[in-house]
């Protein structure tokens, strides 16, 4: 089920035994969890119709709560937040209770299990959950989504679909940061009526993917001095130096396939497809990679991976590994 069924289905009043919300996109998440409080839980009464349970809740703490009856609604609300019976390693303890148990739900329970990433299908609780559970999927959403939500949160303010690809292209498109962007655009445009592309690049704060790719672009151009700053500002934010070369690496073997299927004469949209991009990432992408020849991408991508090796294998410590990289990059034509 998508999560557009989702918000149809619970407005209609069909509220099915359990759901099963996974995905990245946390805020739209959120809202769907709110809409099935509203709709379960009387007003002022949604402290003592509702259990919230996160990690390592014990199966049996869970049962009893789902099976204590509602005081003054129809049924109560039990939540599992990335519980470890299905996120965790291992199989826990009494999760096969748990399992019988979910064979007979009570009537006056709705559960619903959340997790930030893809449920493990291999196992036995995720498996039991596919016939007993609703599953109701989060994923980012797509670029003309995004537009359109981020028009709707910005009104009675304009905001244009370039201001639009800056903000995701800066802050990302994780819709809980966006918010947050989105109010401080709000607070500087003052009395002004549209948020401009200018306003995004003035005051929003840049990620760290962002950065990576602004790092990369000093070092393309020569601007060693400035990478380098770019760097220390991650670094002093908490981010590590294998962080760093993770991140690095990744964008570095993007850009290779990007530039190698472009020279192959394969059309945007196809690569989009092809490595499962978005338009916004995937035409900025291939902006920066078009400026060098595949064989110095290729270069760089390997100077990541054999920096990435020697610092895993303990040839060289994070530090030295990550300068040196820098150099080596700062050095691609």
């Amino acid at each position: 089920m998508t999560y557009e069924q989702f918000f149809r289905t619970v407005k209609a009043g069909d509220i099915r035994p359990a759901y099963l919300f996974y995905g990245p996109e946390t805020y739209v998440l959120g809202t769907a969890l709110d809409a099935l409080r509203r709709k379960l839980l009387p007003e002022g009464l949604e402290a003592l119709n509702q259990n919230v349970f996160e990690g390592t809740a014990d199966p049996q703490a869970v049962i009893d709560a789902a099976e204590t009856l509602p005081l003054m609604a129809d049924r109560r609300l039990v939540v599992l937040r990335d519980w470890t019976a299905l996120a965790g390693k291992g199989e826990a303890a009494g999760v096969d209770l748990f399992i019988k148990w979910l064979e007979n739900i009570p009537d006056a329970c709705c559960l619903v299990f959340t997790l930030s990433d893809a449920p493990d299908t291999r196992r036995k609780l995720t498996q039991a959950l596919k016939a007993k559970a609703e599953w109701v999927e989060f994923p980012l959403l797509s670029d003309a989504d995004l537009y359109r939500w981020c028009a709707r949160y910005a009104k009675p303010r304009a905001i244009g679909p370039d201001a639009v690809e800056q903000l995701a292209f800066m802050a990302g498109r994780a819709l809980t940061g966006l918010v947050q962007e989105l109010d401080k655009l709000a607070a500087y445009a003052g009395d002004r009526q549209e948020i401009t592309r200018e306003d995004v690049e003035a005051i929003v704060t840049p990620s760290t993917e962002c950065t990576v790719f602004q790092m990369i672009d000093c070092l393309m151009r020569g601007e060693n001095g400035r990478a380098q700053l770019l760097l220390k500002n991650m670094l002093e934010n908490g981010e590590t130096r294998v962080g760093t070369l993770a991140m690095l690496t990744r964008q570095l073997r993007m850009l290779t396939h990007i530039r190698l299927l472009r020279a192959q004469g394969m059309a945007l949209g196809e690569i989009e497809r092809k490595l499962s991009l978005n338009h916004y990432a995937a035409g900025r992408a291939a902006q920066q990679a078009g400026r060098f020849s595949p064989e110095a991408l290729e270069r760089g991508y390997r100077a990541c991976v054999e920096t990435d090796y020697a610092v895993k294998s303990g040839r060289v410590r994070d530090s030295a590994g990550l300068d040196a990289l820098m150099l080596r990059l700062g050095e691609m034509k």
